[in-house]
């Protein structure tokens, strides 16, 4: 989290408080938060309102002829603009790059509004690449300066938010287009895109100063990645084509639709240009209708959600496809406004809820490191590639005939699209499997969801079962977890039908997946089970007989086993009993917690657990802190956590110490990350010797609900190299910026001038030995908050370069010292220079301590 995610709601008026818990916005984010939609809304007004003047003054004083060479253009510029703005993005902090982008794009279309009047026809055609750049190059910036600012966690709340923002900014840019085209005349629009970016760039600058995304240069430079050319992506491509029948379809997949886009948008701007003659009905109805169609995207964004897992993958990949098939039909039935405005209002609607979401989904199926290639392919050369041949196909038929029989034309590729998803349907089951057995489908980094919407396809699910029965040992077991994820009707029978063939030890994995809802059914397999001479799984028999309704296990007899000799198998036959009679029963359990012999207590800790009884907790605190039932301390740890009371973190906590390997386990298990005590304890076990505990605390600090990415960044002054290792990796998942580090910097900073302040304070004292060692510690302290700063910020360079600088920072020779200073100023962010040079030069503390007053409370 960028900030401490459990602090409290803003507090500002009761509404605030309630809208902000609504929405999950936490305190300090919320400054951050409205920066972000802020800047957002101003970009997508000034790029709404400049679509509706492009798109109209070039239809009605330059021509809808041209559009087909407009359209090939646009492509080709977008790719080479592309290309320089990368090598930017590499070189200077996000804020910057796009504060000076929107300077250029206010100045620049503000410009073209006084070259207007001298009757110069082509500044149209410019200025409508003008608006597919700008609105594209704004668009990844913004993005890119988001993602710099807000990591994974906060991403997945607060990106619906600001892209909810944008909408907004959509809307009234549409529907305040025919308002400012009446105030202010149409071509007057630009100057109001000038005053909008402005206003943009002026939240870009707040941003920038309040929240940096760059605290310490990389000096040394990087060298700029070259593009790669057509031919070189063609080359990339050709084996993952030949290996891969996915990959092929997500090449034509992406082909087809951007080869009818061009037809399609050429479609409709001719029939909408030949319905208004004039340029204000023209600009009127595209500020109106792009304003209605951003009211039904937002009310899709906040309400509808992830729609297309009701009918799995492949069918809901065809409604676009099919959609346009319709939407070509009725251009061909009726040429007119009504056409235009369904194939628009219609094709939007389906890619937003639908289409994209979904082949996102489908290109997540792509190993990462075959995507790293495919992506730059399909977005680069097979778009740039379809979007010229759709152009052409206009241009080669402008004067054969009329527009509406281009849709003629269209409907081959969109059928081509459509059997290419039909194609994805038929084979989709295969496709899956062998990305399965291949170990290429990495289900771990996808939501539940996701991985519910991959398999919701009956076929899917009927070969998973089939592969299932004929997998042994671990991969049964994988399987047989896959599908209890899914949800997988019947999969209690296919697990009881399946014991037979696997070892004990499977056996007993696969019988901890029985539901309750296995029924009277399961008793013969499980009785059979029970009676194995194999102790784990007699008892992994006789956890899930517990877990049917006592009404069905009734005919099975559990007494037989309070004798066994394994204290797991007698805890869990009692609990059974229990189960039928916990008055007769709980008794037995408190006997066997108070016997003398251990493997008896150990069994009735084991039961008390299981029951969930929190009357059993006394006994149970009891024997934690009695030396004689150490052996048995992970027993009681888990059953603590079994019983899920609301002290028990507290009480599991110092045992996250304990010298064993299995009490640590035991006692992280138990532990619910829900403050800083609790998560500075689990981060200190990201440093475990145990390469086992080691990665189950990463997994529980990065799924618990409670976050502070400050106190993540500070520990990074932990001495070990193994924690600090563990905690990059956190750094690096949770997707913990540079702001956090910025933030823990101001914070020590302003501890240190605390420091320095009080020791001022005491000089005034007369200075009597212990006065002055008080301000020796003062000071001691405040150089030691400054090398807590210096040494996070080193950190997080892995080259270790920034450790030299830092080094000379702290020398006793004078010279490398103000060297240091030197080097560390220059390559600082200017806003944390600016409050951290002077705290670790204090040529005179009047004058630092003045600096003080900067920092604000």
């Amino acid at each position: 989290m960028q900030f401490s995610e459990p602090s409290t709601f803003a507090p500002k008026g009761e509404m605030t408080k309630l809208i902000a818990k609504w929405l999950k916005i936490y305190e300090d984010e919320l400054g951050l938060l409205a920066s972000a939609v802020a800047l957002l809304f101003l970009v997508r007004i000034s790029g709404m309102l400049f679509t509706n003047f492009a798109e109209t003054a070039f239809l009605k004083r330059f021509g809808v002829q041209y559009l087909p060479v407009m359209y090939m253009i646009n492509s080709v510029a977008i790719f080479v603009i592309m290309g320089f703005i990368a090598g930017a993005m590499a070189r200077l902090p996000g804020t910057k790059l796009l504060l000076r982008l929107l300077v250029i794009c206010g100045t620049s279309v503000a410009a073209m509004r006084f070259v207007i009047p001298f009757g110069y026809d082509l500044v149209y055609p410019v200025l409508f690449t003008l608006k597919t750049l700008y609105e594209a190059l704004l668009g990844l910036l913004f993005w890119n300066l988001a993602n710099d600012l807000f990591n994974t966690r906060q991403s997945n709340r607060l990106f619906p938010l600001i892209t909810a923002g944008g909408v907004c900014g959509d809307i009234l840019g549409g529907f305040g287009t025919p308002f400012l085209t009446r105030l202010v005349s149409i071509d007057n629009l630009l100057l109001v895109y000038l005053a909008t970016t402005l206003a943009a760039a002026v939240v870009v600058r707040s941003i920038g100063s309040n929240y940096p995304t760059l605290l310490i240069q990389d000096t040394g430079g990087k060298k700029r990645k070259a593009r790669s050319s057509i031919i070189q992506e063609i080359k990339q491509a050709i084996p993952l084509l030949k290996e891969s029948v996915l990959i092929k379809i997500l090449v034509f997949m992406t082909f087809f639709p951007n080869v009818i886009i061009p037809i399609m948008n050429y479609l409709f701007n001719f029939a909408v240009n030949e319905q208004f003659a004039t340029e204000g009905g023209l600009v009127t109805f595209f500020g109106y209708f792009r304003g209605g169609m951003n009211v039904i995207s937002l009310i899709i964004l906040l309400f509808v959600g992830r729609i297309y897992g009701r009918w799995g993958l492949p069918v809901a990949l065809m409604f676009h496809p099919c959609n346009y098939l319709f939407v070509f039909i009725g251009f061909l039935v009726r040429f007119d406004i009504i056409a235009a405005i369904y194939a628009r209002l219609s094709t939007n609607v389906i890619r937003t809820t639908l289409h994209k979401p979904a082949s996102d989904v489908l290109m997540g199926l792509v190993p990462m490191a075959t995507r790293a290639v495919l992506r730059p392919f399909l977005r680069g050369t097979v778009v740039r590639i379809a979007l010229v041949l759709g152009s052409a196909i206009i241009l080669a038929t402008e004067n054969l005939f009329h527009p509406r029989y281009l849709a003629l034309i269209a409907l081959p590729f969109v059928i081509g699209w459509l059997a290419t998803i039909i194609t994805l349907k038929r084979r989709y089951s295969g496709i899956l499997l062998d990305l399965i057995s291949r170990n290429l489908l990495d289900l771990k980094s996808m939501e539940q969801d996701e991985v519910g919407d991959l398999f919701r396809d009956r076929t899917m699910r009927e070969r998973l079962a089939e592969t299932y029965f004929g997998a042994r040992g671990k991969n049964a077991v994988w399987y047989a977890r896959l599908m209890q994820s899914l949800g997988v009707e019947g999969l209690d029978d296919m697990i009881l039908e399946s014991l037979k063939t696997q070892d004990e030890h499977t056996r007993a994995e696969l019988i901890d997946m029985v539901s309750m809802q296995a029924g009277a059914p399961a008793l013969p397999a499980l009785a059979e089970a029970a009676a194995s001479d194999n102790a784990t799984l007699t008892a992994a028999a006789l956890r899930a007989l517990d877990r049917l309704d006592p009404s069905v296990s009734r005919p099975f007899d559990y007494s037989g086993f309070l004798t066994h000799p394994d204290p797991d198998v007698r805890a869990y036959a009692v609990v059974g009993l229990y189960r039928r009679a916990p008055d007769d029963y709980r008794n037995t359990i408190t006997t066997w917690l108070a016997s003398d012999r251990l493997e008896v207590r150990q069994a009735g800790v084991i039961a008390a657990g299981e029951t969930h009884e929190p009357g059993f907790f006394p006994r149970l605190k009891q024997l934690l802190d009695d030396p004689d039932c150490a052996p048995i301390l992970p027993d009681i740890l888990r059953a603590l956590q079994a019983l899920r009371l609301p002290d028990q973190t507290a009480i599991v906590l110092p045992y996250l110490d304990h010298p064993r390997e299995p009490v640590r386990q035991a006692a992280l298990e138990a532990v619910d990350i829900d403050n800083d005590d609790s998560l500075q304890k689990v981060i200190n076990l990201v440093g475990d010797s145990s390469d086992r505990i080691r990665q189950r605390a990463v997994e529980k600090i990065e799924t618990a609900e409670y976050q502070n990415s400050m106190l993540l960044v500070e520990s990074l002054t932990i001495p070990r190299r193994r924690t600090r290792e563990g905690i990059f990796e956190l750094l690096d998942s949770l997707n913990i910026k540079d702001l956090d580090a910025f933030r823990f910097a101001r914070d020590q900073i302003e501890a240190g001038y605390q420091y320095l302040a009080d020791a001022e304070r005491l000089k005034r004292f007369e200075q009597t030995p212990e006065i002055r060692l008080f301000i020796d510690h003062l000071n001691q302290k405040r150089m030691l908050r400054v090398e807590n700063t210096l040494r996070v910020l080193a950190a997080q360079d892995r080259s270790k370069q920034r450790n030299i600088i830092i080094r000379g920072v702290f020398s006793d020779d004078p010279r490398q010292r103000a060297n240091g200073i030197e080097a560390l100023e220059d390559a600082m962010d200017r806003k944390l220079s600016e409050i951290m040079i002077p705290i670790i030069e204090v040529s005179s503390p009047e004058q630092t301590l003045s600096v003080a007053e900067r920092i604000s409370p």
